[in-house]
């Protein structure tokens, strides 16, 4: 299970090698996934409820801040799109 893991994170794999050379598509899954944060972080926010990763309704402060860091990661995803899109990926 750990040279999995080993597999996935060499730098040098021909996954990480093709991603590198066609940036666009690692923009455009980052770009869902953003749009997607920043779906659920603005509903949450005009609601005022927000839902945890079992299902329970959260209200109040705790709501808030659900959703508050579900649209700051929304926008860095978004961000981080764009820079990949642009300059490519590191």
């Amino acid at each position: 299970m750990l040279s999995e893991f080993a597999i996935l994170a060499d730098r040098n794999s021909a996954a990480n090698q093709w991603l590198r050379e066609n940036p666009l598509v690692l923009s455009a899954g980052m770009t869902v996934l953003g749009c997607a944060l920043l779906y659920f972080g603005v509903a949450g926010l005009k609601s005022g409820t927000a839902r945890d990763k079992y299902g329970n309704e959260l209200t109040g402060g705790l709501a808030k801040l659900s959703s508050l860091v579900r649209f700051i990661g929304g926008i860095g995803l978004i961000g981080t799109a764009i820079y990949i899109a642009i300059f490519g990926a590191w």
